[in-house]
Protein backbone atom coordinates (compact mmCIF):
# COMPACT_ATOMS: atom_id res chain seq x y z
CA UNK A 1 0.00 0.00 0.00
CA UNK A 2 0.98 3.46 -1.07
CA UNK A 3 1.00 6.02 -3.19
CA UNK A 4 4.20 5.79 -4.67
CA UNK A 5 5.91 8.72 -7.61
CA UNK A 6 9.08 8.80 -8.42
CA UNK A 7 11.04 12.43 -10.12
CA UNK A 8 14.15 13.35 -11.65
CA UNK A 9 15.59 15.99 -13.66
CA UNK A 10 16.87 15.96 -17.14
CA UNK A 11 19.01 18.38 -19.26
CA UNK A 12 20.75 18.08 -22.67
CA UNK A 13 24.39 18.70 -21.99
CA UNK A 14 27.53 19.02 -24.42
CA UNK A 15 30.94 17.73 -23.00
CA UNK A 16 34.20 17.70 -25.28
CA UNK A 17 35.45 14.06 -26.18
CA UNK A 18 39.04 14.28 -28.03
CA UNK A 19 38.29 17.79 -28.71
CA UNK A 20 34.83 17.37 -30.34
CA UNK A 21 31.65 18.71 -28.66
CA UNK A 22 29.24 15.64 -28.41
CA UNK A 23 25.97 16.10 -27.09
CA UNK A 24 23.74 13.97 -24.63
CA UNK A 25 21.40 13.68 -22.11
CA UNK A 26 21.99 14.68 -18.20
CA UNK A 27 19.58 12.98 -16.04
CA UNK A 28 19.64 13.41 -11.92
CA UNK A 29 19.38 10.40 -10.05
CA UNK A 30 15.96 9.42 -9.14
CA UNK A 31 13.20 10.44 -5.86
CA UNK A 32 11.29 7.58 -5.20
CA UNK A 33 8.29 9.03 -2.67
CA UNK A 34 6.69 5.80 -0.99
CA UNK A 35 3.34 8.22 -0.20
CA UNK A 36 3.87 11.84 -2.65
CA UNK A 37 1.18 10.67 -5.45
CA UNK A 38 0.86 13.11 -8.07
CA UNK A 39 1.53 15.80 -5.78
CA UNK A 40 4.91 15.46 -5.04
CA UNK A 41 6.11 15.73 -8.65
CA UNK A 42 4.16 19.02 -9.00
CA UNK A 43 5.77 20.16 -5.44
CA UNK A 44 9.04 19.60 -7.10
CA UNK A 45 8.15 20.92 -10.36
CA UNK A 46 6.80 23.97 -8.81
CA UNK A 47 9.97 24.58 -6.93
CA UNK A 48 12.00 23.96 -9.96
CA UNK A 49 10.73 26.93 -11.55
CA UNK A 50 11.29 29.41 -8.46
CA UNK A 51 14.56 28.41 -8.32
CA UNK A 52 14.91 28.76 -12.44
CA UNK A 53 13.56 32.79 -11.61
CA UNK A 54 16.15 33.11 -8.85
CA UNK A 55 18.77 31.47 -10.98
CA UNK A 56 18.41 34.04 -13.48
CA UNK A 57 18.68 37.06 -11.42
CA UNK A 58 22.44 35.39 -10.77
CA UNK A 59 25.35 35.07 -13.29
CA UNK A 60 24.47 31.89 -15.34
CA UNK A 61 26.85 29.74 -16.33
CA UNK A 62 29.17 29.89 -13.40
CA UNK A 63 28.61 27.28 -11.51
CA UNK A 64 26.64 23.71 -11.45
CA UNK A 65 23.51 25.58 -9.55
CA UNK A 66 23.36 28.84 -11.79
CA UNK A 67 23.94 26.16 -14.99
CA UNK A 68 21.15 24.23 -13.60
CA UNK A 69 22.93 20.59 -13.84
CA UNK A 70 20.44 17.90 -13.13
CA UNK A 71 22.40 16.22 -10.44
CA UNK A 72 22.84 19.74 -8.62
CA UNK A 73 19.31 20.06 -8.69
CA UNK A 74 18.06 16.81 -7.02
CA UNK A 75 20.74 18.03 -4.36
CA UNK A 76 19.56 21.71 -4.03
CA UNK A 77 15.91 19.96 -3.92
CA UNK A 78 16.42 17.27 -1.56
CA UNK A 79 17.86 20.35 1.12
CA UNK A 80 14.71 22.14 0.76
CA UNK A 81 12.32 19.26 1.58
CA UNK A 82 13.36 19.76 5.20
CA UNK A 83 11.58 23.37 5.01
CA UNK A 84 7.94 21.12 4.77
CA UNK A 85 7.29 19.64 7.91
CA UNK A 86 4.59 17.30 6.10
CA UNK A 87 7.63 16.38 4.70
CA UNK A 88 10.16 15.97 7.67
CA UNK A 89 10.99 12.64 9.61
CA UNK A 90 7.55 11.59 12.39
CA UNK A 91 9.15 10.99 15.73
CA UNK A 92 6.14 10.76 17.65
CA UNK A 93 2.22 10.27 16.51
CA UNK A 94 -1.02 10.70 18.48
CA UNK A 95 -3.33 8.39 18.06
CA UNK A 96 -5.94 10.23 20.47
CA UNK A 97 -5.42 14.19 18.55
CA UNK A 98 -4.44 13.03 15.22
CA UNK A 99 -1.08 14.79 15.34
CA UNK A 100 2.03 14.33 14.92
CA UNK A 101 5.98 15.64 15.72
CA UNK A 102 8.41 15.48 13.29
CA UNK A 103 12.37 15.90 13.66
CA UNK A 104 13.49 19.09 12.01
CA UNK A 105 16.70 17.86 10.69
CA UNK A 106 15.75 14.63 9.28
CA UNK A 107 13.42 14.22 5.90
CA UNK A 108 10.54 11.16 5.94
CA UNK A 109 11.58 7.79 5.43
CA UNK A 110 9.60 7.15 2.67
CA UNK A 111 11.92 9.21 0.64
CA UNK A 112 14.95 7.66 -0.96
CA UNK A 113 17.43 8.13 -4.26
CA UNK A 114 17.53 5.62 -7.33
CA UNK A 115 19.74 5.34 -10.67
CA UNK A 116 17.12 5.11 -12.55
CA UNK A 117 13.29 5.24 -12.37
CA UNK A 118 13.13 1.52 -12.36
CA UNK A 119 16.07 1.49 -9.57
CA UNK A 120 12.85 2.17 -6.81
CA UNK A 121 9.20 1.43 -6.00
CA UNK A 122 6.91 4.09 -8.32
CA UNK A 123 4.28 1.66 -9.25
CA UNK A 124 1.15 3.43 -8.29
CA UNK A 125 2.02 6.89 -10.20
CA UNK A 126 5.13 6.09 -12.26
CA UNK A 127 8.04 8.76 -13.42
CA UNK A 128 8.12 12.41 -13.62
CA UNK A 129 10.92 14.16 -15.49
CA UNK A 130 11.58 17.80 -15.09
CA UNK A 131 13.19 18.80 -18.75
CA UNK A 132 15.52 21.76 -17.24
CA UNK A 133 16.58 23.03 -21.39
CA UNK A 134 12.58 23.20 -21.79
CA UNK A 135 11.28 23.99 -18.30
CA UNK A 136 8.52 21.30 -18.59
CA UNK A 137 7.56 18.25 -16.68
CA UNK A 138 6.53 15.06 -18.60
CA UNK A 139 5.06 11.51 -17.09
CA UNK A 140 6.54 8.27 -18.12
CA UNK A 141 4.16 8.38 -21.47
CA UNK A 142 5.36 11.60 -22.23
CA UNK A 143 2.92 13.64 -21.44
CA UNK A 144 3.41 17.22 -20.74
CA UNK A 145 2.30 17.98 -17.12
CA UNK A 146 1.34 21.40 -15.73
Amino acid sequence: MGDRVSVSFRKEDEWYVNRKPEKHMDESPVLFHHWGGTHFPKFAFEWFKNLQKKTKKMERGSDPLTRLEPRNLMVQLIAHLNQHEDLRYTTKFDSKTMTCEHDAELVCHSIYLGKTPNDGDNSDNGHYVIDVDQGKMYNDHGESIE
